[in-house]
């Protein structure tokens, strides 16, 4: 939010401010614009009207209109807000259907910084308008699209402030369908499959327009194995692995040769305690994908957990080959050490995975080998 907030307040710069002469006022319908209130123009306007003679005898009101919806849409917390607020109601009763029926042109014609200016406006308004919510996040994300576009890191927090728009709308009416519509793409696009599935089922359940429900329909077949995955994986998170292999191994005729879907398989096994299953999944994790030291570790862990420690320590070694910066491998290999009584060797693992990561835990095992190999 502050990015944003910062990103529009620092285009203030293309504002100037004129000032009653002392002891004057306006006369606007009724309301009197006193002497204090500095009146907002936009530069670019201001310079025309000089150029064109416009401004010859005096400026014309719908120029600071202009200019009080552009300072209010580029800094929300500008001290003269509410005195602004009254001018443009005693301007035009209807102001605000001004001001959306402008921005949503500017969006039309993908002027985004515009758009958004003149939403952000309408929110000071009437801050819980769902349509102009909708309207300023489509705009907000016009603008993340750009920035991604131009590797321009602003460009992520854009979309994500986007997706904050969008989820709040929902807080506000659960039954606005376009939020659903549009949450969708952007669960999508972060790779959040199961939440982009869900989302997107609410909106068929909601809108009315087919084009678009068609349109969902198709985007949800695309990702229905990616939603079988993440749902697979999230079972196995809360340790459900009957659930969770039932899913993953529907996966498999197609995907047999992914290395996570196989590790993830191995890990549902482990957590049946069927070794073997687990073993043959996650050795052909390795073969797949050598470069991932969880694998070895996992598989290590197995072989150490039945009793099989010099298998263990093949296992951890060939890790240690692959990825020889990783902590754990070096750690578990020294551990596995101990118990065949190679103290030695168990010290020179424990002093690398000390090196890498000089944590407690492993301070401790440092210490305690130390004292044994000295005593020997």
């Amino acid at each position: 939010m502050k990015i944003i907030d910062k990103y529009f307040k620092e285009k203030t710069s293309n504002l100037t401010f004129i000032e009653l002469k002392e002891s004057s006022f306006v006369e606007l319908k009724g309301h009197t614009i006193k002497d204090d209130v500095p009146l907002p123009m936009l530069m670019e306007g201001l310079v025309k009207g000089i150029k064109e003679g416009d401004y010859d005898e005096e400026v014309g009101i719908g120029d600071i209109i202009e200019g009080i919806i552009y300072t209010i849409g580029t800094d929300t917390e500008f001290p003269y807000i509410n005195e602004y607020k009254e001018i443009l109601y005693a301007y035009e009763e209807n102001i605000r259907d001004y001001i959306f029926y402008r921005g949503i042109k500017d969006l039309e014609n993908e002027k985004y910084d515009d758009g958004c200016i003149k939403l952000r406006a309408l929110l000071v308004l009437d801050p819980n308008n769902t349509n102009t919510m909708f309207n300023y996040g489509l705009g907000i994300e016009g603008l993340a699209k750009k920035f991604i576009e131009l590797n321009d890191k602003k460009g992520e927090s854009f979309l994500n402030f986007s997706t904050n728009i969008f989820e709040s709308i929902l807080d506000i009416d659960q039954e606005f369908p376009l939020a659903y519509y549009k949450l969708g793409y952007h669960y999508l696009y972060l790779e959040q499959y199961l939440k982009a599935s869900l989302t997107w089922k609410k909106f068929i359940s909601l809108s009315k327009d087919e084009v678009l429900v068609q349109e969902i329909r198709n985007e949800i077949e695309k990702i229905d194995e990616d939603v079988m995955y993440e749902t697979g994986l999230t079972y196995l998170i809360y340790n459900d692995y009957e659930k969770s292999l039932d899913l993953l191994l529907k996966l498999m005729p197609k995907y047999k040769d992914n290395w996570n879907l196989n590790y993830s398989i191995g890990r549902c096994y482990i957590g049946l305690e069927l070794y073997d299953l687990a073993i043959e999944y996650i050795s052909e994790s390795i073969e797949l994908n050598k470069e991932e030291p969880d694998l070895y570790n996992e598989l290590g862990i197995i072989y150490y957990n039945n009793g099989d420690v010099i298998k263990a320590i093949e296992i951890f070694t060939d890790g240690i080959d692959s990825c020889p910066s990783d902590l754990k491998l070096f750690y578990n290999r020294g551990m596995s050490y101990v118990l065949i009584n190679e103290y030695e060797r168990a010290l020179e693992d424990i002093n690398e995975a000390y090196a890498l990561d000089p944590n407690e835990e492993v301070k401790v095992q440092k210490q305690n080998l130390e004292n044994i190999v000295n005593s020997l």
